[in-house]
């Protein structure tokens, strides 16, 4: 009985005889109207592809994302400082968790101003369009603190577009934001204000800062995932994970050092 790996051997040789004679039509018709350097490197780029492809998963490189800084406190403060008009936007991310889709994506008619609440349901698309949620785990009700309600109330006065159906945050013409432009103003206020961290500073950064202040003041994680969007816990747990150990051994060792010093202070005098 064949083996596995020469199953896998030979449904590669399958495959490949069967696309050979396409691939080759394929680089007659680019050689034919294409300029003769972009014809080659269409099937280099297609040579590349092909190899990644036939690999073991084993043999395919790993690529890891960079890590996405924590903004809070005086950053977040000095970061704000340099955000113009856009500030609002930026203090709702780092107050709610929201991500950028869901913030955009944001009607009048999301804020229960009597309640404090804020009903995530739908997200911009990145044609500044509304469509659904990710995850059914992303549609939740979002608890404001009173800062942010004044500054909802605020903007609702000062807009041209105060409908139910009216997006908070729009373009005087009442369009929806575009997210990239967003991420662009957000990027150039970190570079104004000068703050710097060990890892990558995004509009995430807003969204883990807000994770970061509920998890220091012992919230329970539970409540902190659901009010990020995230299926359940195991989701949160991983990424804040070294936040939760902070908080909870932080202090002990902190303690269990300072009585170290103490002794060791006390038996050299």
């Amino acid at each position: 009985m064949p083996s596995v790996r020469s199953d896998t051997q030979w449904l590669r040789w399958s495959l490949t005889e069967l696309t050979v004679d396409r691939v080759a039509l394929w680089s007659q018709g680019n050689e034919a109207g294409l300029a003769p350097t972009t014809a080659k490197i269409a099937l280099i780029t297609l040579n590349q592809v092909c190899r990644f492809a036939l690999l073991e998963p084993g043999e395919k490189p790993r690529w890891k994302p960079g890590r996405v800084a924590i903004l809070e406190g005086d950053d977040l403060a000095k970061v704000l400082d340099h955000a113009g008009p856009h500030r609002p936007p930026f203090e709702m991310l780092a107050y709610t968790g929201l991500r950028i889709g869901e913030l955009l994506g944001l009607v009048w008619a999301d804020v229960d101003f009597d309640g404090g609440i804020l009903h995530v349901h739908r997200q911009l698309s990145r044609k500044r369009l509304h469509r659904q949620l990710k995850t059914e785990a992303a549609e939740r009700e979002v608890i404001l603190a009173p800062a942010l309600m004044r500054l909802l109330r605020q903007r609702w006065l000062a807009s041209a577009h105060k409908g139910p159906d009216a997006l908070i945050f729009c373009t005087r013409d009442g369009r929806g934001l575009d997210y990239r432009r967003v991420g662009d103003v957000f990027r150039a206020a970190v570079t104004r204000s000068r703050v710097r961290k060990a890892g990558r500073l995004s509009l995430h950064s807003l969204r883990h800062g807000s994770a970061s202040l509920l998890i220091a003041k012992r919230l329970d994680p539970v409540f902190v995932s659901r009010r990020l969007g995230h299926a359940n816990a195991n989701v949160t747990l991983p990424v804040y994970s070294h936040l939760l150990d902070r908080r909870e051994h932080g202090e002990l060792a902190r303690q269990a050092f300072e009585a170290s010093y103490a002794a060791m202070a006390s038996a050299s005098g």
